[in-house]
């Protein structure tokens, strides 16, 4: 006999440790809501642990679309008008993910915001100990006889 547990259908409401790892074609109900992308994070740490979680966003990207929010977050910066974005270069992206919950009770990724990348440290070059000019002892006039006569 087969037993089932009825669940949520995502990761509970909070906030996770998580990795992006890809966007993806999504084309359920594409008759009712037209092209979508499927964006998804795995969690890095937890008792939730490697479980995923994503958003499904119109397939249109715009400052103002879910679409384009996410994309900038997982960037890390903006991306100007007319810039290509490929959200396969973003793919191992770590941050803090915030899973909301939907109207119909299950969870879906709200926001994302990317840890800040490493500093680049540049060595300095290091300075050479050049050699220092020693002084030379200059010859003190010593006072004669008739100095003091």
């Amino acid at each position: 006999m087969l037993e089932f547990v009825m669940q949520s259908g995502g990761l509970p409401v909070g906030s996770y440790r998580a990795e992006f790892i890809g966007a993806e074609d999504y084309s359920e109900n594409v008759e009712k809501y037209g092209p979508a992308v499927s964006l998804r994070w795995r969690v890095l740490e937890g008792e939730h642990a490697n479980a995923e979680a994503s958003r499904i966003c119109s397939a249109k990207m715009t400052k103002h679309s879910a679409l384009g929010k996410l994309a900038v977050s997982i960037k890390g910066g903006p991306i100007e008008m007319g810039e290509r974005f490929s959200f396969a270069s973003y793919v191992g992206v770590q941050g803090a993910l915030l899973v909301e919950e939907t109207n119909n009770g299950a969870s879906r990724v709200g926001v994302f915001l990317r840890d800040a990348p490493a500093p680049q440290v540049q060595a300095q070059p290091q300075a050479v100990a050049q050699p220092q000019a020693v002084a030379q002892p200059q010859a003190v006039a010593q006072p004669s006889a008739e100095t003091f006569a």
